[in-house]
């Protein structure tokens, strides 16, 4: 069972639902809904919110400790992130194996882009927009 949290917590269900909606119409839109042209928006909005939520938590730390210890903080980011991010590298490889093979070559930079946490370097280096993809855009484009 989770630990209650703090009374002195700053956790905010509401921004963290905001995050959930945003994922959400990130995933509609790529599934093809028409009535939800706009999805992509969810991209920025999971992002502002991220970044604001992950200032307060330096912020805090500043103020506590009137220092930030980033290597702590890269810890703590791998360590919630990396295993999520590896089960769906495994995951999306294995379904574009059974059933996308042609995507596997294409895939193979994104890959180790997304595992690298660079793919948006990947793109850029290889002048690839997220707009202006034409044809099966990769399933790696948002890490």
């Amino acid at each position: 069972m989770p630990e209650p949290l703090k009374k002195n917590s700053r956790y905010m269900v509401g921004l963290d639902s905001l995050r959930g909606l945003a994922i959400l119409g990130v995933i509609l839109y790529h599934i093809n809904f028409n009535w939800m042209p706009g999805g992509f928006l969810g991209v920025t909005v999971f992002f502002v919110l991220s970044g604001y939520l992950i200032t307060d938590i330096l912020a805090i730390e500043w103020k506590n400790n009137k220092r930030i210890d980033l290597k702590k903080f890269w810890i703590s980011r791998a360590r919630r992130l990396l295993p999520g991010m590896l089960i769906m590298l495994i995951v999306i490889i294995a379904w574009i194996t059974i059933f996308h093979s042609s995507l596997l070559v294409k895939m193979r930079g994104d890959s180790l882009a997304a595992l690298l946490y660079v793919s948006n370097w990947w793109y850029i280096y290889h002048k690839l927009s997220y707009f202006d993809s034409f044809g099966q855009p990769s399933p790696l484009n948002h890490f």
